[in-house]
């Protein structure tokens, strides 16, 4: 998926299952929420994933009241059922050095 989002706009809390996303995000600012606790904001240049596995429901917003967001997409099925969820990222703003040395 290649999504624009609008100022102020996002998608509400929804459901996913058996389905890996990774997300980058190419300008602007992404706030996501999810069932497992995890709140965060990541901007341009990062990236995040999220193992749906047995079940998890997230949001995705632009909170941005003038810019928008535009992200992009890819959903994996995984050769596994029902993992455990998990979500984690690279937060791009904290980890550009521009020397191209920052490999974890």
């Amino acid at each position: 998926n290649d999504d624009l989002v609008q100022p102020q706009r996002g998608f509400g809390t929804h459901p996913h299952g058996d389905m890996e996303i990774i997300t980058y995000i190419v300008n602007g600012k992404l706030t996501h929420q999810d069932s497992m606790g995890t709140k965060e904001s990541l901007g341009r240049g990062s990236i995040q994933f999220m193992t749906a596995g047995s079940g998890v429901q997230h949001s995705e917003y632009n909170h941005e009241v003038h810019k928008p967001l535009r992200f992009i997409q890819t959903w994996i099925k995984p050769s596994e059922h029902r993992l455990k969820p998990n979500y984690g990222s690279y937060d791009a703003s904290i980890n550009n050095n521009n020397d191209g040395n920052d490999r974890k």
